[in-house]
């Protein structure tokens, strides 16, 4: 049996607009997490805590000793605190490396209702373990997910600013209850959303894409996120909307994601939040084991 396993995790993009704790996408953007059946000395930081704490409960659900010495290495490639998933992919890459180093354990239902407790919503979770854009709801007993094909061709400009909005105090400022009519808005942006990109009808993107469930409420939170989302779409860009709780700004096109880009980076600057420029894909590859000695 293998003593350290290497996976390779995706950065993801939950929400897309309307989808609120149930869409979620992932991206070519990518890091490699390695989990070793030793101990090199050296006390995890950051993410390395929540690879680690993901690897141990993988261990004791699956009613295997967990490991005296356990160790994770790899540097973060994923922005911390932006809404692209990075506590996720980390969770994810420990789940599926303790899954590995016990011989398969565990089945995907039930690394998926772990990473899920872990992180308190499934949105990232199920596409950072499986890949593709994953509508999930939770059920009385646990999860359950669907994978949607995404058309061909199409592109994400993310603009990451330097700031962070963790996700737990990014959630505080959501409302308590919605309207009929706004819960239905929501619905229908949501269904549509999932039509379109499972159809390629990338002129319903921009509606779709349309919330007042909980940008409204975070754009508190990120004054600027309104009019850069409104340069990405003068740019060109099909949609942009806030992934996850923020603070990136996902712009979605076919063609001149640098141009969409540039006029988000632009425009954040000249609001006060400046940042940089990531590109990247849909990806239908989730967490998957790539080296093992």
């Amino acid at each position: 049996m293998s003593r350290s396993v290497t996976v390779r995790v995706p950065a993801t993009s939950a929400n897309l607009g309307p989808g609120f704790d149930s869409l979620g996408l992932a991206l070519t953007l990518t890091q490699d997490v390695t989990l070793t059946l030793g101990d090199n000395g050296e006390p995890p930081g950051g993410l390395g805590r929540l690879v680690l704490d993901a690897a141990r409960s993988a261990y004791r659900l699956a009613r295997v000793e967990t490991p005296r010495e356990l160790t994770a290495s790899g540097a973060s490639a994923i922005p911390i605190g932006r809404g692209l998933g990075a506590s996720a992919a980390a969770r994810a890459a420990g789940i599926i490396g303790a899954n590995a180093l016990m011989g398969g354990a565990l089945s995907d239902g039930q690394m998926l209702s772990l990473g899920a407790g872990l992180e308190g919503h499934a949105d990232n979770m199920a596409p950072a373990l499986f890949g593709g854009l994953r509508v999930v709801v939770r059920t009385d007993d646990g999860w359950r997910h669907i994978a949607v094909p995404v058309a061909g061709g199409l592109r994400v400009a993310l603009f990451v600013p330097d700031f962070d909005m963790p996700t737990g105090e990014s959630r505080k400022l959501l409302p308590e209850a919605l309207s009929k009519e706004d819960a239905v808005y929501n619905i229908g942006r949501a269904a549509m959303l999932v039509g379109a990109l499972a159809t390629g009808q990338w002129q319903a993107l921009d509606e779709a894409t349309e919330d007042r469930l909980h940008q409204p409420a975070r754009a508190h939170a990120f004054p600027a996120m309104r009019p850069i989302i409104a340069a990405a779409r003068s740019a060109g860009a099909l949609c942009a909307y806030l992934s996850g709780a923020g603070s990136t700004i996902a712009a979605w096109t076919t063609d001149g994601e640098e141009r969409i880009g540039r006029a988000m980076l632009q425009q954040g600057i000249a609001r006060g939040y400046p940042g940089r420029l990531l590109y990247a894909e849909p990806s239908a590859a989730g967490a998957t084991v790539v080296g093992e000695t």
